[in-house]
């Protein structure tokens, strides 16, 4: 099932406003940026370039994990903060088993809801 393009990340202007002011978390498989945008929902980019697998199925198997753990954690679970989410794969995601890179972009979203709920917990001050 393919998610409606209210919940994908599209065109150079909407990945740009990710990358300037973006909340991070990274190890040595993904690098997850986020930034808080107000849509009414959150929205998933990926950039998997050649240089992570230069076999396309290792490419689209990683943007299939990415996106099923995207939408596991976000559309399933209890309501969260609307953000912009680029996942970067690098390398060593396509020498990990789908239940380790599941297990790892968990990590990356919890980290990221609680980088996000700590800096608006600071503005509301």
């Amino acid at each position: 099932m393919t998610a409606p393009s209210t919940y994908r990340l599209s065109g150079p202007k909407a990945f740009s406003n990710v990358f300037q002011k973006a909340t991070v978390s990274a190890d040595a498989s993904f690098k997850v940026l986020a930034r808080n945008t107000g849509q009414p929902t959150a929205r998933l980019g990926m950039a998997v370039s050649r240089k992570v697998d230069s076999r396309a199925v290792q490419r689209n198997r990683l943007k299939r994990v990415i996106r099923e753990s995207f939408r596991a954690h976000y559309y399933s679970q209890t309501p969260h903060t609307a953000l912009d989410f680029v996942v970067l794969p690098r390398r060593q995601a396509v020498t990990i088993s789908n239940g380790q890179l599941f297990e790892k972009l968990e990590q990356h979203w919890r980290r990221i809801d609680e980088k996000v709920n700590a800096m608006s917990s600071i503005t509301e001050r």
